[in-house]
């Protein structure tokens, strides 16, 4: 039974990803998990629980900077608002070299979610 319901890691990955133990173990899929939390809310109230696993706060810190930066392309995430209004992530300023480093893995994102 599949009880992870991902919009974006579903689409590049034949893999069958059921849990987040499982998204977690496969190094390639979890370091896009930051583009899921923007677009996928639910998969934030989920992953809240995981917030003490480094990788998991790590891409919730990277979600919620992006998220932030380019609102006003992305759909609403309240479950990514809610976080910044508890303060129990604290999002970054994206500067030129973190953009340049993480900007494919947001386009490819932003373009499977069909928002450009």
């Amino acid at each position: 039974m599949k009880t992870l319901k991902l919009t974006f890691i579903d689409r590049i990955t034949k893999e069958g990803i059921n849990t987040i133990e499982d998204l977690l173990s496969n190094k390639r899929l979890a370091k896009h998990l930051w583009i899921e939390f923007i677009l996928n809310p639910v998969i934030v109230e989920t992953c809240k629980l995981y917030a003490e696993n480094q990788a998991v706060r790590n891409s919730l810190v990277d979600a919620l900077s992006w998220y932030l930066a380019f609102r006003w392309i992305l759909p609403e995430n309240k479950a990514l608002e809610g976080l910044q209004r508890e303060k129990s992530i604290t999002p970054y300023r994206i500067k030129n070299s973190i953009y340049r480093q993480k900007r494919r893995e947001f386009l490819k994102g932003i373009i499977h979610a069909h928002l450009c």
